[in-house]
């Protein structure tokens, strides 16, 4: 650490030494290597999913979702899955409505425009527009469009900027 007496010995370097000695100072002297975290992507593979404040039934509930709604898992507790949505809201969800063997789309935009093919030279699909929070399963990409599928099973296509695609991520606590 810097000490007030080690302090005064930068005060004649210049502000590249003095930084770099402070920024030295602090990392070898605090930093340790913890445990890694790990989120993964979930989709909802039943009709419709309660999800709760927390663990159990006895929590209230925050927000019934469809089929395909895509989530992070963030960890698992008491038989439930805590999870996060794509504006960073918490959700505990039991764990047999969830699945990783699926990827998932939800729309974020207001709304988004759905067309049958990749590209906005392609006409517009049959259920033209779609509003924020409608899931669906991704099946395919093309460049910056998503082929997604609904629940009953018709395609379309939809540029990424419209949806968000959870993907599982990793990090290093220190």
């Amino acid at each position: 650490m810097i000490s007030p007496r080690n302090f005064v010995k930068l005060k004649g370097m210049n502000i590249f030494s003095t930084l770099f000695a402070a920024a030295t100072t602090f990392f070898v002297g605090t930093v340790s290597l913890g445990a890694s975290v790990v989120t993964e992507p979930v989709c909802v593979v039943k009709p419709k999913v309660i999800l709760r404040k927390g663990p159990g039934l006895k929590f209230a509930a925050t927000w019934t979702v469809p089929k395909y709604m895509p989530f992070l898992r963030l960890e698992r507790k008491s038989g439930w899955a805590r999870v996060q949505d794509f504006e960073g809201e918490i959700h505990w969800a039991p764990p047999s409505s969830l699945s990783r063997k699926i990827n998932c789309a939800v729309i974020k935009s207001k709304t988004a425009r759905l067309r049958q093919g990749p590209g906005l030279d392609q006409p517009i699909a049959d259920l033209a527009t779609v509003d924020r929070y409608m899931a669906f399963q991704k099946v395919d990409r093309d460049g910056e469009w998503i082929q997604v599928r609904d629940e009953y099973g018709a395609r379309y296509w939809v540029n990424e900027k419209n949806v968000w695609l959870p993907v599982t991520r990793t990090s290093v606590q220190f």
